[in-house]
């Protein structure tokens, strides 16, 4: 018979595998047009990841209380699940235009951007935008297109982090740099 603390650490490492899955804000390359729009869909995916969260907690909290944790285990699923959230749903569009600007300005020069300033929030925000060492897939039919991958995180007054959906920009054929 288990004891309930290997029980309850079973549990924990259970849930953390579950979220870990859940709350993944990586993107396939790609993105919506128009600034900001991989944002969003993070956003999207991090309130479902929320979600869910919030309910493999309240069964594991059930199951490891004995039926009387479900509420405990429901909060602690929907924080966990909801870290990213905090930073993401804090980034207005003044933010998502200096992400986009920074990644555009990042493939332009192949070299990381960085930005630190104070949000129209009053929060300290923090940003870091890298490329890819290696050349990304162009968009099909257009196989001469030069396109690179950022990494985006998105940090705010120094404590919640998250990473942003990986962004492909592209050069255009008359030489400026664009979100694909």
């Amino acid at each position: 018979m288990m004891t309930r603390t290997v029980r309850t650490i079973g549990a924990a490492l259970c849930l953390g595998a579950v979220l870990t899955g859940c709350t993944s804000t990586r993107g396939g390359g790609t993105a919506s047009a128009g600034p900001g729009g991989s944002i969003d869909e993070a956003v999207s995916r991090c309130i479902a990841s929320t979600l869910v969260g919030a309910g493999v907690g309240a069964l594991l909290g059930a199951a490891v209380g004995g039926g009387r944790r479900a509420g405990v285990g429901a909060a602690i699923g929907a924080g966990v699940g909801g870290l990213a959230c905090t930073v993401l749903t804090a980034l207005d569009a003044q933010d998502k235009q200096r992400i986009r600007n920074a990644q555009i300005a990042a493939a332009a020069t192949n070299r990381p951007q960085y930005l630190a300033y104070q949000g129209a929030d009053g929060a300290q925000r923090a940003i870091t935008v890298r490329p890819q060492p290696a050349p990304a897939q162009a968009a099909a039919g257009t196989p001469d297109r030069i396109c690179r991958a950022m990494d985006t995180q998105a940090t705010i007054n120094g404590t919640g982090s998250a990473e942003l959906p990986q962004q492909l920009v592209c050069r255009t054929p008359g030489g400026d740099w664009l979100p694909a």
